[in-house]
């Protein structure tokens, strides 16, 4: 595996002619969009704008192997309203902290960088079962920001693990419509695009730092099967339908394009 580089700044810097300064100026390996060897992603690739980090993800797990698997508890019914209730619910799926520092930079030139999207810091997140439902929970670094914010703490589930089906695999989300009282809303997708339609309202509770929510399995085809599926939570998407937007606004667990991976028997 030979990577040769993150970004454009790894390569020679080419100015005009007995000239340090000014325009035009260019990098050897970075003449379009089409011929970049750059890894990191892009927006020029639009939604495939991250092709080359994945395969560099992937190489690297083949290089160095995975870790296996985290145990599962035992199925367990929660009361929702009762964070305690999770005490004993494994595994608990990590995510890092502190990545909803806004920024404000200059960049080149008239450039400047300016991203204050950042508000949830999500750091963890636990799903467990009964015979009737799934339950999940999400905490974050400080206490979560109103309900009523825009955009705010939505759960992707892609249920069957197949990518060709739902809004790049993702088949349920919930609270993409703001919740009201005690309930939050469960989408279907329609058609793969970013089109959803109500199939149920359901029960959550927030406490302090720690959002929890129930969905009955019947609501996600799930009755009487087994579960074998991927999730993730995101807080402050501003680019609707754009997965994109997962590596640069608010934050998302896990980041990017990857998913916590949930399976158990019935």
């Amino acid at each position: 595996m030979f990577i040769t580089g993150w970004n454009e700044f790894i390569a020679g810097q080419w100015l005009p002619k007995d000239s340090w300064t000014g325009d035009p100026f260019s990098f050897v390996d970075e003449f379009d969009w089409e011929h970049s060897r750059d890894i990191e992603p892009n927006k020029g690739w639009g939604d495939k704008g991250d092709i080359y980090y994945l395969q560099l993800v992937g190489n690297v797990r083949k290089f160095k192997g995975m870790e296996p698997p985290l145990k599962t508890s035992v199925p367990k019914t929660i009361k929702i309203g009762n964070v305690n209730g999770w005490a004993d619910v494994e595994p608990y799926f990590h995510h890092y902290k502190g990545n909803t520092l806004h920024r404000n930079h200059p960049g080149r030139n008239n450039l400047y960088y300016k991203n204050s999207t950042g508000r949830n810091d999500l750091v963890g997140a636990k799903v467990t079962r009964d015979a009737d439902k799934l339950y999940f929970y999400v905490e974050t670094a400080e206490k979560l920001t109103s309900r009523n914010d825009p955009n705010w703490m939505m759960l992707f589930i892609d249920i069957d693990r197949n990518k060709s089906t739902g809004w790049n695999g993702y088949d349920y989300v919930v609270n993409r419509i703001s919740p009201n009282g005690d309930r939050a809303t469960v989408e279907k997708n329609v058609g793969g695009r970013w089109e959803w339609e109500p199939v149920a309202r359901t029960k959550f509770a927030v406490n302090n730092n720690k959002l929890e929510l129930e969905i009955k399995r019947s609501v996600l085809g799930l009755a009487g099967k087994e579960i074998n599926l991927e999730f993730k939570w995101n807080d402050n998407m501003q680019e609707n339908g754009n997965i994109m937007d997962f590596y640069v606004n608010g934050d998302t667990a896990p980041g990017g394009r990857f998913n916590f991976v949930y399976t158990v028997k019935k």
